[in-house]
């Protein structure tokens, strides 16, 4: 640790084995995005003349990442990705097996466990403006990975109950959300030094990473599962204790500690930071190149989707145990990466209207193949279920892969100087609040079309249903840049920035007060 604290000293600041390097770090000041060498000495021992206002444009500045820096980040991703899958398919039976929640009684237990997504942005914010021992990054980093093992901890040793297993999913959604929004954090703010040219590079590169460790995350969850004696409990433990392979790259990032006040400055409040935060996100979000594409996001976010129906479909109707939703899974995680390369690789150029349009029609079109699996044809045409399901499951992600790196690039391109964390914190949880929404939506339909255990009659509908539902999204695609080289700020709009956070308090509290009646009355 303390030798990638030096290097990253010596090389952004004058080369190795420079007395230059040794003494000084390359800032960006997030006010104007130049370059400025700024004394370390002064920085961190306090010895300056400098105003409050110049005071805080230094600790707002960013260190220049070293590649020792960037390449902890991808590790760090990597070993998350690993990790965070490894219980899927133990929850999955935990929920049918354990706990015998019927299909809607679980979409609605995954709406509430999932309520903790809806909590990024003040967590983020929290991170900007009180700082831990003089970090604002890694400490909540730390707090996230301790909250998610004791979680699983919990689950491991309490008996099953609808109560217990929503209190415990919901505590390893926090956790594991602490954990991300640190790792966005981390992206959002070594963006602004790449090029026009590698503008996503870091952030693609990340989440191929992620998803690719996910294979194997998946595979080791679903054998371990698989193995004699084992159970869901044993599972749950085992993934708390893996957890502890991700603390030694976390303690590898290198984060700039906040330095003590100037010699005659007075400090600057908690309360003062976050009025000031505040302010400069609430000017943020009343840009036209913010709250368009953020209301774009949640309503391409709110449409409802079969998942949880057809999981219970393959389980009960098709017979499928732990294996092969263990490949089904490593096939969505190929196909995932796979679509976010391609992307990257041959697309982020076009015009992101037409890109839009196009997929949204072709993700459309795919996602009703489903219905030759659950009306039984692909039987007909003598080809065995396990197979058409995988072939589908690819074909489906790599077009919902292209639809979400587009949108994942430009969240992060949308966030201005100063208030990036914060700012992409409440953009994702407005893309979060809007699948609260569709999933509460999803659940009503699942209910709606009378779907059970034991009764998927009506299944074909519900498909037919969320993938023409896709369509409605198209009239707004005008909300979105051309592309990222196109993004305009436009003239500011409080009615705008109103309206995103209206839909973001609105959605959280619509979705999580019905999810919590109809879970109450079902218990």
């Amino acid at each position: 640790f303390c030798t990638s604290v030096l290097e990253v000293a010596m090389e952004v600041g004058g080369g190795k084995g420079s007395e230059e390097g040794k003494s000084k770090f390359l800032l960006i000041n997030e006010s104007d995005g130049s370059d400025n060498e700024i004394e370390k000495a002064p920085l961190l021992k306090g010895k300056s003349g400098k105003s409050g206002k110049e005071v805080r444009e230094i600790n707002d500045a960013v260190l220049v990442p070293s590649p020792t820096q960037l390449w902890s980040i991808r590790a760090l991703w990597f070993f998350l990705g690993a990790t965070n899958p490894f219980p899927g398919v133990a929850l999955r039976f935990y929920m049918v097996n354990d706990l015998g929640a019927s299909p809607h009684l679980q979409a609605l237990i995954g709406v509430l466990s999932g309520f903790a997504w809806n909590l990024k942005m003040p967590v983020a914010f929290a991170s900007d403006v009180i700082p831990v021992g003089g970090y604002r990054r890694k400490p909540y980093l730390y707090f996230g990975l301790a909250i998610y093992m004791f979680s699983f901890m919990g689950l491991a040793v309490f008996p099953p109950g609808y109560g217990t297993a929503t209190v415990f999913m919901s505590l390893s959604t926090l956790g594991q959300m602490m954990a991300g929004v640190m790792c966005d954090t981390l992206i959002v703010e070594n963006m602004r030094h790449e090029s026009a040219a590698t503008r996503g590079k870091l952030q693609t590169e990340c989440w191929i990473l992620m998803t690719l460790a996910g294979i194997g995350g998946t595979l080791a969850g679903g054998f371990v599962f698989a193995a004699p004696s084992m159970t869901n409990s044993r599972v749950f433990m085992i993934n708390a204790l893996i957890k502890l392979l991700v603390v030694p790259f976390a303690f590898m990032l290198v984060e700039n500690p906040i330095p003590p006040p100037i010699a005659g400055t007075p400090a600057e409040s908690a309360l003062s930071t976050a009025s000031r935060r505040g302010t400069e996100m609430w000017e943020a979000l009343k840009q036209a190149s913010v709250w368009q594409p953020t209301l774009f996001i949640f309503l391409f976010s709110i449409f409802p989707n079969p998942g949880t129906a057809m999981t219970n479909f393959f389980i009960e109707d098709l017979g499928f145990g732990e294996e092969e939703l263990s490949y089904i899974a490593v096939v969505a995680s190929v196909s995932g990466a796979l679509g976010m390369g391609i992307y990257y690789r041959y697309f982020k150029e076009y015009n992101w209207h037409w890109f839009f349009a196009t997929v949204i029609i072709l993700s459309a079109g795919l996602s009703l193949t489903q219905l030759l699996l659950v009306l039984h044809v692909n039987r007909r045409w003598g080809v065995p279920d396990l197979a058409f399901a995988l072939g589908d499951d690819a074909i489906v992600d790599v077009t919902c892969s292209l639809l979400a790196m587009p949108i994942l690039i430009l969240i992060a391109s949308i966030c201005p100087a100063g208030v990036e964390s914060s700012l992409y914190a409440f953009v994702t949880s407005v893309q979060v609040a809007g699948g609260t929404v569709g999933g509460t939506i999803s659940a009503g339909l699942i209910e709606g079309f009378g779907i059970t255990l034991h009764n998927y009659d009506r299944l074909w509908q519900l498909v037919l249903l969320c993938a023409l539902a896709k369509l409605l999204v198209l009239p707004f695609i005008p909300m979105l840049p051309t592309n990222l080289n196109n993004i305009e700020v436009g003239e500011k709009s409080w009615k705008g920035a109103a309206l995103i956070s209206v839909l973001l308090v609105g959605g959280i509290c619509w979705a999580l007060g019905q999810a919590s009646y109809k879970l109450a009355r079902e218990s």
